[in-house]
């Protein structure tokens, strides 16, 4: 076999379809059809900012009572984790058929941020990413986690960005 070769595969609190697993599988295999040896890093953001965020959208939006709103909130976060923790396991099994090695990261951060950290530290030849459900004009006008890391991939050369939509 040739040169080894990364696939990281990002998630997040809010981000984990399951495309972005198939199509992770997908080049996988493509990479190992060229006589490469894949590896993939599953890198897993906890957005806490995020969950805040949502927190203080609720308080605004009713009067639930800050128990029910912190248990509404702490149930959001376990269900988030849950689906994560889903797609993680179906990449682990996946990879494992398809003879990959899969090494799991776990960080707390802004997605942005720990995706451009991790491909700094460790160097990627793909960049899988899953963009919210949002019309353009909504992330041209706020921006976007997912284009701010395939911006600043591309200016840094760390890795080949594929944004997969849901």
């Amino acid at each position: 076999m040739s040169k080894a070769k990364k696939i990281l595969l990002a998630i997040s609190t809010s981000r984990y379809s399951q495309k972005l697993v198939t199509h992770a599988m997908e080049e996988a295999i493509a990479l190992q059809k060229q006589n490469h040896q894949v590896k993939i890093d599953v890198l897993y953001v906890i957005e806490e900012a995020e969950l805040k965020k949502i927190s203080a959208q609720i308080g605004g939006q009713a009067f639930w009572g800050s128990l029910v709103k912190n248990d509404v909130v702490e149930a959001l976060g376990e269900e988030h984790h849950r689906m994560a923790m889903q797609r993680i396991e179906e990449i682990k099994s996946a990879a494992l058929k398809s003879n990959c090695s899969v090494d799991v990261y776990e960080v707390k951060g802004t997605f942005s941020t720990s995706v451009i950290r991790h491909a700094e530290a460790h160097p990627c030849d793909v960049i899988l990413l899953t963009r919210d459900d949002r019309p353009f004009i909504s992330r041209f006008l706020f921006g976007s986690e997912v284009d701010r890391v395939a911006r600043l991939a591309r200016k840094e050369s760390i890795g080949k960005v594929i944004i997969d939509e849901r």
